[in-house]
């Protein structure tokens, strides 16, 4: 392991060193921290690149996610109608719950009816069957 000392001339304005600074296709040297400054920079500039690669993570994830909720929108029933058309066919719902709710009304009064006798025609059966007598 060979390790060189930089000096602050070998340094650029971004803090690279001269040979870091080349545009070689030569593997990246990593430069050991020798002094707190240095090590301090480091571990700013690893966090600063860490908080990049997080948000840029993030991003593609809200992006990603964002298209999804927007697919899932746009297979929703009646997207394709205008707020006109969709106020108009709420309208006719109402109008047909309102009709069917008249409709169940009528039924139950048919069925309360119809419970009423039969339960009158059991009760005389019953009592012509036991020759009892109603009062």
């Amino acid at each position: 392991l060979k390790v060189k000392q930089t000096t602050a001339q070998d340094n650029n304005e971004d803090g690279a060193t001269k040979e870091e600074d080349s545009t070689t296709t030569a593997p990246k040297k990593v430069r050991i921290p020798l002094t707190q400054e240095e090590y301090t920079k480091f571990l700013i500039d690893s966090e600063h690149q860490r908080d990049i690669q997080t948000t840029q993570h993030l991003a593609q994830q809200i992006l990603h996610k964002s298209a999804e909720v927007d697919n899932l929108v746009a297979r929703l029933p009646g997207m394709d109608r205008t707020r006109d058309m969709q106020m108009k066919r709420i309208e006719e719902l109402l109008e047909r719950n309102q009709q069917v709710a008249k409709e169940l009304e009528e039924a139950h009064a048919v069925a309360k009816r119809k419970l009423e006798k039969v339960r009158k025609v059991l009760g005389e059966t019953t009592c012509l069957a036991l020759g009892v007598e109603e009062e």
